[in-house]
């Protein structure tokens, strides 16, 4: 019900984009000096040193804003804001519960986008969007494309157990091509075994996933939403788990690390419970 900026989580969908159209082909590098510059505004990296020269599986497992900003800048506003609105953000799920919070008003649209924006958006700042949103997308992310209608059951039953109505899954739309999502997930893969999401490891399972760093509004005063979007098995995901946390009262505001904690937990158990087969680790 609450909509909010989700920071890196979205770098995926940006390079997801790119992907698809050809702008990227999976096999770049990209020279991160810690910052790009539009005009008068500087924009920094999360490593403020920079990268240096990575690969494109890279930006996302060490979440680069830098390269990211270089990717949005080679797709341009129309492309930027055409997946954005392919992925749904910017539109209610119209998930079966109340409340679900509008966040229509909330994105750039490419008539009105400027440099700066494409760029903050490319890293999930600038604008908004709901956990539902977030995790409906996400899904489709790592599914091989399929977006399906969000509900909260799969199952009504009466007092005494019996069957009302059964509901099923409805493909709303196809976002990405298989390949696009093959390639991302072994890229959010990546983020789990070496990059920034290292404490979401499962000795069970292959785990992918995207962390995420906000600064609030207004900017410089210290205050961070941190998020985690996990999924397992990495080779046929059933499970994704999305956490935010708003303003980390211990410690760091930007630890994320505790985020991917709890996301790791969730996706355990569930996995557990649902029987899920074993990653088979090589």
């Amino acid at each position: 019900s609450n909509s909010f900026e989700p920071g890196s989580t979205y770098k995926p969908f940006t390079v997801a984009a790119g992907l698809e159209e050809g702008i990227l082909n999976g096999n770049e590098s990209f020279n991160c000096n810690g910052y790009e510059q539009y005009g008068s505004t500087r924009i920094h990296c999360s490593h403020r040193n920079g990268h240096g020269v990575i690969t494109l599986s890279e930006v996302i497992s060490l979440s680069c804003n830098d390269a990211t900003m270089q990717i949005a800048q080679k797709e341009g506003k129309d492309v930027f804001t055409k997946y954005q609105k392919e992925f749904n953000f910017g539109s209610k799920t119209g998930i079966d519960l109340p409340g679900e919070a509008d966040t229509s008003g909330l994105l750039h649209g490419a008539d009105t986008m400027k440099d700066v924006d494409l760029a903050t958006s490319s890293f999930g700042q600038s604008f908004n969007c709901s956990m539902i949103q977030m995790a409906s997308s996400f899904s489709s992310l790592v599914n091989g494309g399929n977006y399906y209608q969000p509900h909260v059951v799969r199952q009504l039953q009466d007092d005494k157990g019996n069957v009302v109505r059964n509901v099923e899954p409805t493909l709303v739309k196809q976002t990405i091509s298989k390949d696009t999502s093959d390639k991302l997930r072994k890229y959010m893969q990546e983020t789990v075994e070496s990059g920034t999401g290292k404490r979401g490891k499962l000795d069970d399972y292959t785990v992918g996933g995207k962390t995420g760093t906000a600064e609030k509004l207004p900017r410089g005063r210290g205050n961070y939403i941190v998020s985690f979007c996990g999924f397992a098995p990495v080779e046929n995901p059933q499970v994704v788990v999305y956490v935010v946390a708003d303003e980390i009262q211990e410690g760091s505001q930007q630890n994320t690390g505790v985020v991917v904690e709890m996301a790791r937990n969730v996706l355990e158990g569930s996995l557990k419970e649902l029987k899920v087969a074993k990653s088979s680790k090589k």
